[in-house]
């Protein structure tokens, strides 16, 4: 059975590779170049450099990482990805829902989670409860659609 639990120090170069794994399969081929080197950029930053307003969580069974979820600012999803061969057994709504548990102590009144979706991920946060509140955008080669979560 895995455990949902906040990332410790030591761990951001497996959970950096956890990510860029589910990049490559998943997410790259709707990216422009531009778009793959600034993900990259930004994951990076994201997970080795830890900044203060970002959160990550990770799940675990053993001492195999399953998944992981970067919130940023209290209530948005900046990272989101749970292994491939482990994908539709409960990973990532077990994450989600760590996450929203997070935000909400930080901030009682916190009313939604956002997030960038990319279009490839779009259908599992549906299934997750987020609506697309808008048209799907592109910024720095990056295709998303921003969609939110009531909480």
């Amino acid at each position: 059975m895995f455990q949902v639990r906040d990332m410790a120090p030591g761990e951001e170069a497996a959970v950096l590779a956890l990510v860029m794994a589910g990049f490559d399969e998943f997410v790259r081929p709707d990216f422009t170049d531009e778009g793959v080197a600034e993900f990259e950029r930004s994951a990076r930053s994201f997970v080795l450099d830890r900044p203060d307003d970002h959160f990550l969580a990770v799940a675990e069974e053993g001492d195999r990482l399953l998944g992981m979820l970067d919130l940023r600012d209290g209530s948005h999803i900046a990272l989101f990805f749970v292994d491939a061969g482990r994908q539709g057994r409960g990973i990532g709504r077990s994450l989600l829902a760590h996450a929203i548990e997070r935000c909400r102590v930080a901030d009682p009144d916190v009313g939604t989670m956002s997030v960038n979706s990319s279009p490839w991920a779009v259908p599992a946060y549906e299934r997750l409860g987020f609506v697309a509140v808008d048209v799907e955008s592109e910024l720095k080669g990056i295709r998303f659609v921003p969609m939110i979560k009531q909480l």
